[in-house]
């Protein structure tokens, strides 16, 4: 009863005065080719099969004959959305894009006789796919791997997603209206909404933007770059929406009265191609103008016509009390400006759910609060009438499609933002996972044990107070204050106490990062107590050694039967053109950090350039130089 009201509550709020974006209706010849592939794969060949007809609900059937099921699915330019959904009741699951988990053919017929109704929390739900880092998404949309780009297409139409963008690098114009082709033809057969992050004018990791930085001190100059180079990426990209970068990157603004003109042209220009812009609302908090407020926030001041995508990072939600990133205590501002502006402009939430450089991808942990964090957003936006959510995916190896996929069963009103739907699809003891995500949420969100099992960015120690990305103490900091030193080892301690004893997870890959998290919280406590006790320092140092070691073999077996993309080399070093000349796993894959944090510790050298994994030049190069 309390989901029909809620559900009755947020299809009234969904009539806003912007338009919806363009119209798209799947074209049935594709969804039937994806239909007999997914059979193929599942050995079901010519088991199902469906007809579609036009009408103003999103329903199917499910009726059975001796020899076939049939699906017979009615809807609008969402049918598509209601036939996969309908797959997915009879039992046909894609967690990632290279696994299905098919059902049995009398699995099927236990579905006989029943009707389904697509219910979406949300009318757009999907993913920005975070291709500035090098990982799967950015050799397949970006360097030409097509197969990738097309096998995310279709996880995202089974898994009943609607709208995703990914960002464009520095790249000549040819190579990148080739490359999207094919990708974005799909999407867009397959009623799926495909967009274009980049900056107006943002000067950062090898962004693509549309005004040279020179050109921004201009008014006249600025908007001839901006009216040139986005007429001809939209005379030669079909794109539903634009995901749009307002400063010179996410800490630097440009000036807040010339960008407020780039925000109302660049949607002038997007709306004569029936094209969306929307602007990126970063956390950083160091942006303010005694006039104009928060720079973040200037596309409260422009046009109508210009959308906004409110962004958190990371672990915590729009709720949590506390959520020390980028020098904020919490996400309240983004969440006071999303509810301000949800009614005057088109208005998607921007997670993050993976995180690049020092905190999850690298360790690498299995971090359940990104199951309780995204069920409970979604639940938000749901109950407070959001227009949409689209979830920042730096990449899903390492177990992060877990989270992804999870994310996107949770715009399904009959889920009800279960946290732990998708492990209960995958076959997992819903109460054994119940005891790991209570002490995670327990230990590493509340007691804030997370800012100690992970590692510290080159902006924590660079530039420690001013951007610092989680709020933490460095090792440095540690040496010279035993009460702070003594205080996270007697909460590893406690940490490490309470962890399940048994947790019976099933699937093997996550039974891996389990134990690469466990091994994590002991590796840091004898890090820090050779810290304390100097005299002791050779002991402790060969049990953290020991200890990584050991999470070393779970590694080793994840890179071994888990590693879906051999293709992209995200576990090694290449040439790419990015700002990181190695792949998104490439840390993780010899626990580099774990390593980094012994040796400064053996070394007493505590300096943000010791044992830099990064390359300077490439950094400066990528960072500065890309004009």
């Amino acid at each position: 009863m309390n989901i029909l009201i809620l559900f009755l509550m947020a299809s009234m709020t969904w009539a806003k005065d912007f338009p919806p974006l363009r119209k798209l209706v799947p074209d049935e010849s594709v969804i039937r080719a994806d239909l007999d592939q997914i059979l193929s794969k599942a050995r079901l060949q010519g088991e199902i099969e469906f007809s579609y007809m036009t009408g103003q609900k999103n329903q199917s059937r499910v009726i059975c004959s001796k020899d076939k099921v049939h699906l017979e699915v009615e809807g609008n330019e969402r049918w598509g959305q209601t036939f996969y959904m309908t797959l997915q009741r009879l039992g046909f699951f894609f967690p990632h894009p290279r696994i299905q988990i098919s059902p049995t053919k009398e699995q099927l017929r236990n579905q006989c006789g029943k009707s389904f109704e697509w219910r979406p929390a949300l009318p757009y739900y999907g993913f920005h796919l975070h291709t500035l880092h090098p990982s799967e998404w950015m050799e397949g949309f970006v360097m030409g791997k097509t197969p990738i780009a097309l096998d995310l297409v279709k996880w995202l139409a089974r898994n009943q997603q609607n709208i995703f963008d990914f960002s464009l690098l520095k790249m000549d114009n040819e190579t990148i209206f080739k490359n999207v082709k094919a990708p974005f033809e799909l999407a867009k057969k397959m009623g799926i909404h495909a967009g274009l992050t980049m900056g107006m004018a943002f000067h950062q990791q090898k962004s693509y933007k549309l005004i040279p930085l020179f050109a921004t001190f201009f008014d006249s100059m600025s908007l001839s770059y901006l009216e040139e180079n986005l007429e001809n990426l939209l005379n030669n990209i079909d794109v539903s929406y634009l995901n749009l970068e307002s400063g010179t990157s996410e800490f630097t603004p440009a000036n807040y009265e010339r960008t407020i003109k780039w925000m109302n042209r660049s949607a002038e220009i997007a709306k004569k191609h029936q094209v969306s812009v929307l602007m990126k609302i970063h956390t950083s908090s160091n942006q303010k103008d005694p006039v104009l407020g928060n720079y973040n926030f200037l596309p409260s001041k422009a046009s109508p016509e210009v959308g906004i995508l409110p962004h958190t990072v990371y672990i915590y939600s729009l709720e949590d009390e506390f959520a020390p990133m980028y020098g904020n205590k919490n996400f309240s501002e983004i969440k006071k400006f999303l509810l301000q502006e949800k009614d005057k402009r088109r208005t998607w939430f921007y997670p993050e759910t993976s995180y690049y450089l020092g905190l999850d991808i690298d360790v690498p942990l299995l971090l359940t609060d990104f199951l309780l964090t995204r069920a409970r957003d979604t639940k938000f936006l749901y109950q407070n009438g959001v227009d949409g959510q689209l979830n920042f995916s730096t990449g899903q190896e390492v177990g992060f499609w877990l989270y992804d996929w999870s994310y996107t069963l949770f715009n399904n009103l009959d889920y009800q933002f279960d946290p732990l739907i998708g492990l209960k699809f995958l076959g997992e003891n819903a109460d054994d996972w119940q005891k790991i995500i209570d002490f995670e949420h327990e230990r590493f969100i509340k007691d804030a044990a997370i800012s100690i099992v992970t590692f510290p960015s080159l902006g924590d120690e660079l530039m420690p107070g001013l951007h610092q990305t989680l709020k933490r103490n460095l090792l440095g900091t540690l040496s010279e204050d035993k009460t702070l030193l003594e205080g996270e080892i007697s909460l590893l301690e406690l940490t490490l106490f309470s962890a399940p004893a048994f947790t019976g997870i099933k699937n093997e890959e996550l039974r891996a990062l389990w134990n690469l998290t466990s091994l994590r919280i002991s590796h840091a406590i004898y890090t820090r107590k050779a810290l304390l006790y100097p005299e002791k320092k050779e002991a402790y140092l060969k049990q953290a050694k020991e200890t990584r070691e050991m999470a070393q073999l779970s590694m080793d077996f994840i890179f071994k039967y888990h590693n879906r993309y051999p293709e992209t080399h995200i576990f090694d070093t290449h040439e790419n053109p990015t700002a990181y000349q190695f792949g998104y796993l490439y840390s993780a894959k010899d626990l580099y950090y774990w390593r980094r944090e012994e040796e400064s510790v053996q070394k007493n050298n505590f300096s943000w350039t010791f044992m830099r994994l990064h390359s300077y030049w490439n950094l400066f190069r990528g960072w500065v130089l890309s004009e």
